[in-house]
């Protein structure tokens, strides 16, 4: 589960008449990633096979309907599964049947759309013309006079009279443009048509129609009766397409699985007697590999390992999800730790811990639930997986903090249950612990123990990523890199963290939360010659402090000075930026408390709204709560998880996860339409 699955490198060699065969079985055990293939003297890339054309051009043609047609095939649950004989027996006749039922009905619907767009373009000149009042036979075909009918932005009578008075021009209006219609002697035209170009004229056709009302009329019977005729075309293509989705989409997937047979060559070297190629196959699938190639009569020769091995992650079905998040971060390399485990633990943890309410957490889970029945590709149904956990998790979390959409009263001058909407069934719940929430992160003890917990966490979780660089740096490197590299930070982040909790003991932490006595008036940080009385501020932790920082230091310098140099020194300042990390982590409670109080204002003024005795405006009431929560739950989602992901990206993540891996994409398919 931390490592992807162990990969072994292999060979496969046969007589190339068995190719045809062996790309057949190849893709039917969907085991072996194969390398992209390096030519040499005696054996060059493969050329597809015979039928490879023909196939292609079916594909295609089947895309093109599944395409116009709409069909998803991740939403469509198939009653029953085809043999991929049946589909191969009934192949030519179905291609041609579809053409029929489906390729011509599209091309006339085409053809259709092209009809109505030149009607359409017909009116759009013939409609202008009509607001002029003149017969379309007097706008054009005289000999000695020239024409210019069209659109103008302005009228430019008075321009073409400063060239001659013996002109005619009409105008009309049409849609806020203006309609021109300007004859002039031919010797004038070329001037006129300089003076209408300056007034933007834009040109119309002039048809050969007798009378535009007339025309019209003819127009729009043709363009509605086309429509018609596409609307009764295209109730038909919906009518196909209920009743022969399953059987396109599994013709397009015996399509595409003969598609990847007879493209094999592509990938393999082939000499005039045989072929070979290269892939990867899972360690714990090579017995089975090798045995089913032997009965075929090809060779399976172990390879001594080259380059870097696909990855091929291994994690259980729960944790699988949380592969989606690993990824968009980077795949893992080969031999580098798989984060997805940890961040399948963690990301539903600071989810819950920021959102914390029982309300929101079922909302999230509910709308989850919901929108996994819609979106049914792979990706979305694991993303939603996420949040459904998430969700649940939320309201673990609001169980233990007691909340429910958040508190309608100012906490702090009364009781946790009089301050939720269903606190009296809470109060009732928590009866086993007092009637008080397991844990109340508003009130003012809940807050600063939750900030120095999220502290906690956030030291622990980072030395724990650079433990796992450790690892990661001494499979790669060797022992002394990895204590150079990585051992030599969790030494300067665990000195920065006995700093801390210096800090927190003179400042009384420990002392509020039972774990040390009352440190008393001591200075909080003991510097040396910048406090009066520092020595009393040195505690225990302070003093173990000292010698971390030095370790840290020299080993630190011993990685960096041969490397950088002297200027290598500088870099370690680096460690102030762990500290800034750690200090990160208290988002976790920032983000959380934002979402309560914005809660808390939205209750506080729709309550008011609603209250009798207050301003009494319930609907408007009513309208900023739910619009009001659906905002804040909107919040609570998305500020939650983008804060919980750069949490891992960012803070744990960059201790240990290089990525730069490639996945593993084994030669084959998994088929949902036909049998295997």
């Amino acid at each position: 589960m931390l490592k992807p699955e162990k990969m072994v490198r292999v060979s496969v060699v046969g007589p190339r008449e068995k190719l045809g065969e062996t790309a057949d079985l190849l893709h039917r055990l969907n085991l072996i990633h194969i390398e992209e293939p390096e030519e040499s003297e005696y054996f060059r890339i493969g050329e597809p096979f015979e039928n490879a054309s023909a196939v292609s051009r079916a594909l295609v043609q089947m895309r093109s309907f599944i395409s116009h047609l709409k069909l998803d095939p991740s939403k469509i649950i198939p009653k029953r599964k085809y043999r991929a004989s049946e589909i191969e027996a009934q192949l030519k006749d179905k291609l041609d049947e579809y053409q029929k039922l489906i390729g011509e009905k599209l091309e006339y619907l085409r053809s259709v759309d092209e009809k109505v767009a030149v009607l359409d373009e017909q009116l759009s000149h013939i409609e202008p013309l009509k607001q002029l009042g003149i017969p379309a036979k007097l706008l054009k075909g005289y000999k000695t006079l020239r024409t210019f009918v069209g659109f103008v932005k302005e009228n430019p009578a008075s321009k073409l009279s400063e060239i001659t008075s013996d002109f005619e021009i009409f105008t009309a209006e049409y849609e806020k443009e203006l309609v021109v219609a300007v004859f002039v002697k031919a010797e004038y035209g070329d001037e006129f048509l300089r003076v209408l170009q300056e007034s933007g004229f834009r040109e119309l056709p002039v048809p050969d129609v007798d009378d535009f009302d007339a025309r019209i009329s003819e127009i729009e019977q043709e363009i509605e009766s086309l429509k018609a005729r596409k609307e009764q075309i295209e109730k038909e293509i919906e009518e196909i397409k209920v009743k022969e989705a399953e059987t396109l989409l599994a013709i397009e997937e015996f399509l595409t699985s003969e598609m990847d047979k007879y493209e094999l060559p592509l990938r393999t070297l082939v000499s005039k007697y045989s072929f070979v190629l290269v892939g990867y196959v899972p360690a714990k699938a090579l017995n089975e590999f090798k045995a089913k190639m032997d009965s075929n009569g090809v060779a399976v020769e172990v390879l001594d390992e080259e380059g870097e091995p696909p990855t091929k992650l291994s994690n259980p079905v729960g944790v699988r999800n949380f592969e989606l998040l690993t990824t968009t971060f980077g795949i893992p390399k080969y031999k580098e730790i798989d984060p997805t485990v940890f961040i399948a633990i963690f990301f539903p943890i600071f989810f819950g811990m920021m959102l914390g309410d029982i309300g929101y957490g079922l909302l999230v889970t509910a709308i989850s639930l919901y929108l996994k029945r819609v979106f049914r590709t792979e990706g979305w149904q694991r993303m939603l997986n996420i949040g459904v956990y998430a969700g649940v998790m939320s309201i673990i979390f609001g169980i233990i903090y007691g909340e429910c959409f958040g508190p309608f009263i100012v906490p702090g001058e009364y009781e946790p249950y009089q301050i939720h909407f269903i606190g009296l069934q809470l109060e009732h719940f928590y009866g086993f612990h007092g009637g008080h929430p397991i844990f109340d992160r508003v009130e003012e003890m809940g807050v600063k123990v939750l900030l120095f917990a999220t502290i906690v966490l956030g030291i622990a979780k980072i030395l724990f990523g650079f433990a796992l660089g450790f690892y990661n740096v001494y499979v790669e490197h060797g022992l002394k890199e990895a204590i150079l590299e990585k051992l030599s930070w969790i030494i300067g982040v665990l000195g920065l963290a006995m700093i801390i909790f210096g800090f927190s003991y003179n400042v009384g932490v420990f002392y509020q939360l039972g774990l040390g006595p009352n440190p008393g008036d001591v200075p909080p940080l003991p510097l040396p010659g910048l406090m009066e009385g520092w020595q009393s501020g040195v505690n225990m932790f302070y003093v173990a402090s000292l010698p971390l920082l030095v370790i840290w230091f020299v080993l630190f310098v011993m990685g960096e000075v041969p490397k950088m140099g002297a200027m290598g020194v500088i870099l370690a300042v680096e460690l102030l930026t762990w500290f800034g990390q750690i200090m990160s982590y208290a988002r976790l409670l920032a983000i959380g408390l934002s979402s309560v109080y914005i809660a808390f204002v939205i209750n506080f003024i729709g309550m008011k709204l609603i209250d009798p005795a207050g301003i009494s405006i319930p609907v408007v009431g009513v309208l900023i709560l739910v619009v009001g929560h659906i905002g804040n739950l909107v919040l609570g989602i998305l500020d939650p998880g983008l804060q919980s992901l750069r949490l891992h990206y960012v803070e744990f993540f960059t201790k240990f996860f290089e990525g730069g891996g490639r996945l593993y994409e084994p030669f084959g398919r998994i088929k949902r339409f036909i049998e295997e």
